[in-house]
């Protein structure tokens, strides 16, 4: 099989040294309604507002997505990624509030920084996967995703529901789906059409070939699933729900670039 137009994986590696550092004071559950297509262009963490800490995650992140070119003891994993983050937390004076140490709402602990660090390495590697095969060949082969528990969780979140909630359809009890399927971003708290599709959920994708897929009933044998554009940043978007203060910490990321008028910001081409 020849692929016409490859995508390099360089490309996600290039997203996410692109991401601009937005320092904010925002909790998860306002973070979660910033648009998907402001998302793609920012690096934050809940109540992170200190960008130095922040350059030190990008670093990090880009150390374990492409590992190659460093030398044996400048090779960055989870463990030393904790360290460097840690020691930028320390630089900057943050403390856990009292009686959170050690807790996800702890910046330091070892349980926040590893959701932190494993959540934004696998949307980049989710979207370099998920670039590389728009590919028509590539497409016309494995045409489908399964949507499958890749590790055990002990309270797994009821995946079944929430693929049948957003109208996804069950072939022999599996979550299958065209890859140009609605589905992908329907179901994910990120915005994004590939894996990872909530904070450490365990679920990933695979490739179903399109032998298989005919056979279930997924796709026809002269259906073609067509390929997508990687998001881009919208020229607007519609903020007006969003917190006064997250609305500012948005502007000040994009700077002179971004005007807002009636609950919507608009971004120039420049």
């Amino acid at each position: 099989m020849e692929f016409t137009s490859p995508v390099p994986f360089e490309e996600a590696i290039a997203s996410l040294k692109r991401r601009g550092l937005m320092p904010t004071t925002a909790n998860s559950y306002e973070l979660a309604g910033l648009p998907a297509d402001l998302r793609e262009q920012a690096l934050f963490a809940s109540k992170l507002n200190d960008a130095h800490t922040l350059q030190a995650i990008q670093d990090a992140l880009a150390g374990i997505v492409q590992p190659e070119g460093r030398a044996p003891g400048e090779s960055v994993n989870t463990a030393t990624a904790r360290v460097a983050i840690r020691k930028a937390l320390a630089q900057c004076g943050y403390a856990p509030e009292p009686c959170k140490e050690g807790t996800i709402e702890d910046l330091s602990s070892e349980r926040r920084l590893n959701l932190i660090i494993q959540t934004n390495t696998d949307l980049a590697r989710g979207r370099g996967s998920w670039l590389a095969m728009q590919d028509p060949d590539m497409l016309d082969e494995f045409p489908c995703w399964e949507l499958f528990r890749l590790e055990e969780r002990e309270v797994p979140r009821n995946w079944e529901l929430r693929w049948r909630s957003n109208g996804g359809k069950f072939f022999d009890g599996r979550m299958i789906a065209r890859k140009d399927d609605r589905i992908w971003y329907d179901i994910s708290r990120f915005g994004t059409p590939y894996p990872p599709f909530d904070y450490n959920s365990g679920m990933w994708t695979d490739d179903v070939s399109r032998s298989e897929a005919e056979y279930l009933g997924v796709i026809d044998p002269d259906e073609a699933v067509e390929a997508q554009k990687a998001p881009k940043l919208a020229m607007q978007s519609v903020v007006g729900e969003l917190a006064p203060f997250l609305l500012r910490e948005v502007m000040a990321l994009f700077g002179d670039r971004v005007t807002l008028s009636e609950g919507i910001l608009s971004l120039s081409s420049a």
